[in-house]
């Protein structure tokens, strides 16, 4: 090999290496952007997440009360009932 021979393949390799060099900070520069999406997009689904918790936890309890309530309203009708009959009762033996 002859001396303009070597250093047409060093200039070559030396133009190669900095095309490389670009290309792998171009590269490295995607991962990077593609690493904060991906970052931004687990804290977006953890504060979903926490939003949901929240609604679901408001929701249950919207329903424990619920339930509670018409509970309330059934002992309340129930016990209405039972004070009616029992005053028909005492009406009808006072009456007859």
């Amino acid at each position: 090999m002859t001396s303009s021979q070597i250093d047409a393949t060093e200039a070559r390799l030396t133009t190669h290496e900095q095309v490389c060099t670009e290309r792998y900070k171009a590269v490295e520069q995607k991962f990077k952007t593609v690493n904060y999406r991906f970052d931004k997009i687990e804290s977006d689904l953890k504060d979903m997440r926490e939003t949901q918790d929240k609604h679901f936890n408001e929701l249950k309890e919207l329903v424990f009360r619920s339930r509670s309530d018409k509970f309330k309203i059934m002992v309340t009708t129930a016990g209405s009932i039972i004070v009616a009959l029992i005053g028909l009762i005492g009406y009808l033996a006072i009456g007859l």
